[in-house]
């Protein structure tokens, strides 16, 4: 595909992402600066914000965290094809190492969180580092990724750009990158072929980057188009200079064969990639009005703080009086009484806040009782709100969920053809090593978080409770079920605690074979209330009977 075609029909998709573009820069000032007031009743009045959107992102965030990092490891294997069982779970373990240990997962995916929680879409790159042999996330800004209008999903589409940023140095670094001096100049500003060029030049910078102009700032467009074959290619130029490559075409050197893009949504409505709305869409009619009324209760402290006087006959020089403490004031001075607000500023923030947390939760059943202290709720009512809300986190939790497994499924097919051979890993602060044969494309890959997992304490009363009710059941496993519970409160007590059955009669059994020894030389063996009398009288009576049967021969 020819380069100036591509650059022509990227800079008419960025045209029809205007809108969003402006949107998304609204929301961002609200978020972090907030929308000041545009005319104060006086100098120097309240002019403050009420951070509502932050703080709810504040909140939402751990709970998506969460589902990488509540459990023992990030994700459960199911092996698709016959095999023990102890390999699928060296699989799981070896995966938690990698993506845990060995990569920079945990930073890059909670900025990819913040990014979701405030525009609605959180994009990961994923790509396998081959100077450090690792795989490699980055959280891509969603203004960075230009998608086509009618776009729905990255692995839908027939094309999309990422744009990047590099200084000269780290654009030098680039393995395959045009290192050509005269391209470098060109793609960086500081060239023109035309007198009167740099003008456009920075122009196009400006727009182009979706950034502020910076003289030494190299911006990249990083296309990839989906061909006939449904296979994808990509193509690396610079909108300064288009007309010649930064990076020679290629195809996805990854064998999963698909974009390495991520896409995280808040919410799932009506088809388009800039339907989902965040947080602070969803909030930002409440997070204006709780500004203007903490403005309006300031205002009110301020004249309230600071009363008006009257008197009743004229005063000359009223610019030299000081209303302090021990101050003597002219005769005939009296202050002017202010009467009580209409309203309660306090109760109608409530109101706003309440109305706001419930728009991005659930609906409440009650909400018009924040303004009736005397009514109560009922625990039916209760209830009924409590499980519309844990229905509504798990709705959430899915969205969020569908995601990461794709990302996992990525994840794992990069480690196949890369990483294969490195199979030393550790777990539970012990050095282990896979084997060989676990490692393949044969795996369903589940996140181990859950809408429960979110909340540890919850999730280890609900693993308690299922011990109780199937203690000594015959048809439950009784050791996995013991097993969940440790897991539940800390994973490293499984190791530390937990005793395999067979391995105990087996110890059982070698303490008596050393027993009978001593008995042999004529020294007592105690006997002790912990012993497994079972397994001692049974391991004497097959002694007694190897005995025998020597004597008989």
């Amino acid at each position: 595909m020819d380069y100036s075609e591509l650059y022509s029909l990227t800079v008419e998709d960025l045209a029809d992402r205007s809108v969003w573009e402006t949107r998304q820069q609204m929301y961002y000032d609200l978020r972090h600066h907030g929308l000041r007031r545009k005319s104060k009743p006086w100098p120097g009045a309240s002019d403050a914000h009420f951070p509502l959107s932050d703080t709810i992102i504040s909140n939402l965030k751990p709970y998506y965290v969460q589902q990488l990092f509540a459990l023992d490891t990030v994700a459960s294997f199911v092996s698709l094809k016959d095999q023990n069982t102890a390999l699928t779970t060296a699989a799981a373990q070896w995966f938690d190492y990698k993506l845990k240990q060995k990569s920079n997962l945990q930073d890059e995916i909670i900025s990819a969180i913040d990014a979701m929680l405030v525009s609605g879409r959180g994009i990961l790159k994923t790509t396998y580092d081959f100077d450090h042999k690792k795989i490699k996330f980055e959280s891509v800004d969603p203004m960075h990724l230009i998608v086509p209008n009618q776009c729905r999903s990255l692995e839908t589409a027939d094309r999309f750009t990422h744009i990047q940023h590099y200084t000269p140095e780290s654009y030098r670094r680039q393995v395959g990158f045009n290192q050509d001096e005269d391209f470098v100049k060109t793609v960086t500003g500081t060239y023109s072929s035309q007198a009167g060029d740099d003008t456009r030049r920075q122009s196009q910078t400006v727009r182009e980057g979706i950034t502020d102009a910076h003289e030494r700032q190299i911006i990249v467009w990083e296309t990839y188009c989906q061909n006939d074959d449904s296979e994808w290619e990509i193509y690396t130029y610079s909108p300064q200079n288009p007309d010649e490559p930064v990076r020679p075409p290629m195809r996805i050197p990854y064998d999963h064969g698909l974009p390495p893009f991520i896409s995280f949504q808040y919410e799932v409505k009506d088809p388009g990639w800039y339907s989902p709305r965040g947080v602070v869409e969803l909030v930002a009619v409440f997070e204006t009005a709780l500004s203007k009324l903490l403005n309006e209760k300031n205002d009110a402290m301020t004249l309230y703080n600071r009363p008006l006087f009257r008197s009743s006959r004229s005063l000359p020089n009223t610019s030299n009086l000081r209303f302090q403490p021990g101050q003597i004031l002219p005769e005939d001075i009296a202050p002017i009484p202010m009467p009580s607000p209409p309203i309660s500023f306090d109760t109608h923030m409530v109101l706003y806040r309440d109305l706001a947390q419930q728009r991005v939760s659930t609906p409440d059943f009650g909400i018009s009782q924040s303004l009736d202290k005397q009514e109560r709720r009922t625990a039916t009512e209760i209830s009924a709100i409590g499980n519309l809300f844990s229905q509504s986190a798990d709705l959430r939790m899915r969205t969020f969920r569908m995601q990461l497994s794709k990302l996992y499924e990525q994840c794992w097919s990069l480690l196949n053809q890369f990483d294969g051979s490195s199979l030393n890993y550790f777990y539970l602060e012990t050095l282990e090593q896979v084997p060989q044969e676990a490692i393949h494309q044969e795996y369903e890959i589940i996140p181990s978080g859950s809408a429960d997992g979110v909340n540890k304490t919850f999730h280890y009363q609900k693993a308690l409770g299922r011990f109780q009710m199937f203690a000594q059941d015959p048809f439950v496993n009784q050791l996995e079920l013991r097993k969940s519970v440790l897991e539940a409160d800390d994973s490293g007590l499984v190791k530390r605690l937990l005793v395999d059955p067979n391995f105990k009669a087996a110890d059982a059994a070698e303490e008596q074979a050393v027993e009978l020894g001593i008995m042999r030389i004529g020294f007592p063996a105690q006997v002790k209330a912990t012993d497994d009398h079972a397994v001692h009288v049974r391991t004497m009576l097959d002694y007694m009977a190897l005995k025998s049967s020597q004597n008989a021969e």
